[in-house]
Parts: structure tokens; sequence; C-alpha cells
């Protein structure tokens, strides 16, 4: 858990999958609890566990390894209970901006895809397209095609929701790429935050005439952030390009050398929060070898004075590491 950083961010490490770093936010048993006050306790578990995969599924492949194979980059994803968050660098093209941030809504739908002919011929899709409504109250007898339903409700909500033109919404940035060579980064920054903003306040509108709770609060949440965006993007100080996880600034700064305006954006909240991870991790491995060291000096005088019969089985083997480690080095 990453306590330095604001609790918004605490997480856990889950291990690694295609060379990219997991983590889980903390608050997502939260989630589960709340999915458990308000569903059935198999179906929580059940959308719990959906959402989870279907998240991992959408940042790792629609984002992470589109980026990383239109050109850029892209090292972790971290899980979080309102979606994802992927730590990546487009290149600075058309192309990998663009897709990198369409390519997560595109897993989601290609999986709604792969489950649609199943879900037609069980009930013709009546319960599962209805985005304001969970199609399953409990599971019956014939809980697997249920479970079906679930995995692609779930899913096309996901399609549903990261379309919506809301930065920082998949939507969003896929409007930001459009805008490329439209004014300068602040400008076409400040219409997508103007345009999110319409979208977020006719999206709360729609939950409260559905009488969605759902709805109302995502609504909520991206107007909340495309607000606070646009207070640091009028001030010139926009606290992160890449948010919700992409960094379009390099890309945007080799396509407007010509301008005749240069915009000077500080380190992202992410790239920050990377480089003192990373510099955390230095110090760590540096008082690790200090410390080592130190042992190793104390056993060497122990063998001088008294001889290498006087170490016990595991200074033999710390001694044994510690010498091919530096054979390793020197070599």
């Amino acid at each position: 858990m990453q306590s330095s950083q604001s609790p918004m961010f605490w997480s856990f490490p889950a291990g690694s999958l295609l060379a990219t770093r997991i983590r889980i936010s903390v608050f997502f048993p939260l989630l589960f609890l709340v999915l458990l006050f308000r569903l059935d306790a198999q179906v929580a578990l059940a959308v719990a566990g959906i959402l989870l995969v279907s998240t991992l599924l959408h940042e790792l492949l629609g984002h992470v390894l589109i980026a990383r194979y239109t050109g850029g980059s892209g090292n972790e994803v971290l899980l979080w209970p309102v979606g994802g968050l992927a730590y990546v660098q487009p290149a600075n093209t058309f192309t990998s901006q663009f897709f990198t941030a369409a390519g997560g809504p595109l897993v989601n739908f290609v999986i709604c895809l792969a489950f649609l002919p199943t879900i037609l011929w069980v009930d013709g899709g009546t319960r599962a397209f209805n985005p304001f409504v969970i199609p399953i109250a409990e599971f019956s007898a014939a809980w697997f095609e249920e479970f079906l339903i679930l995995v692609f409700f779930i899913n096309w909500l996901s399609v549903l929701v990261n379309l919506l033109p809301i930065y920082p919404l998949d939507g969003g940035r896929m409007l930001e790429a459009c805008l490329i060579g439209q004014g300068t980064t602040s400008e076409r920054k400040r219409l997508c935050l103007n345009i999110g903003t319409i979208a977020a306040i006719i999206l709360s509108a729609i939950g409260l005439m559905f009488d969605n709770v759902w709805a109302v609060f995502l609504a909520s949440l991206l107007l909340v952030l495309n607000v606070l965006e646009s207070v640091n993007v009028q001030f010139g100080e926009s606290f992160d390009d890449s948010f919700m996880g992409y960094d379009f600034s390099q890309g945007y700064t080799s396509l407007e050398r010509s301008s005749s305006q240069v915009n000077v954006t500080r380190k992202s909240f992410w790239a920050r929060r990377r480089e003192a991870r990373e510099a955390k991790k230095a110090r760590q491995l540096a008082e690790q070898r200090q410390r080592e060291a130190e042992q190793l000096d104390a056993l060497l005088a122990k063998v001088h004075n008294h001889g290498i019969a006087a170490l016990t089985p595991h200074e033999r083997k710390f001694l044994d590491r510690t010498s091919k480690n530096l054979r390793t080095k020197d070599s």
C-alpha cells in the first residue's frame, strides 16, 4: 500500500501480467460491501468479480498493449472500484493517442459480441441492454445463463460509460486526440472540459429522471473532476495531463513545434508518483546493500580470526551468496 500518496490512490500489489504491474485499490472491498447492501449476496459477489476481471482486461489489453503496439509504453495498472487507471505513454502520433484511449471500450465491446448470441438466445437481450437496471436480482436454477447475462451487462455498461465525451473518460480522451492541430493544448483541453461538463450535467439529469443513484453518483464525480481540471487549466497549472492514465503532453509538444505559443506544463501526478516510488526503491536497495556489506565485513573478520569452520550454516550461505553476487557484478 502506498501510504505516502493520497488515500484516493492507496493500493496493494496483485502480481504482474504481460510485463505489467497490477495493483488493486484498497477501496475495492468497499465496493463489494455497497453491492452487498443493495443486491443479493451471490449476485453482489458475481458483479464484483466480473467488474474486477473486465476492468483488468479493459486496462491491460485495451490501453497498455495498444499503447505499446502503436509505439508508446505502459507498465502499470491500478484497479479502482469505479474503473481502472492505466499508466501509459502513447507515442506522439494521432493513431497511438486515439487508439490507446479507444482500446479499452473496444475490448469490452468485443466481450459483448462474444456473449451476444448466448444473450439473445436466453431472453432476447431484453434484460441485458438497459444500462440503468441490473438485470439479475438473484440467481435461480438457471444461474449459469444469468451469470452470462451479468458478464454482458457489465461490459456493455462499460462501453456506454467510457464512450461518453467526458474528461477524463476514454470518450473525452478520444475527443481530445481528434482535436490535435486545432489551437493550443490549453484551448483543446478547455473545449473538451466544457463539453464534458455539459455531458455530465445531462447524465445527472437522466439519472434523476430514471431515479438511478449510480448514474447520479457517476455524473457528480465526473462533474467535480471536470470543474477541478477546468480551474487548473484556467490558471495554467494543469496538475495532470495523464489523470486517468494517459499522458498526451509529449505528443502534443512534438506535433506543435511550429506553433507560436508553446505550453509548458509541469510533470503529471503519475510521473511524480512513479519517480517517488522509484526513488524509494533505490533508497531501500542502497540500504540493503549497505547492511549486506557491513555483515560481509563482519563475517570476513570472523573467518580471519577463527577460520571458516567458525561460521554457522546460515552465515556460510550468506557468504557464498554475497560472493557470487559480487563476482557477477564484477563480470
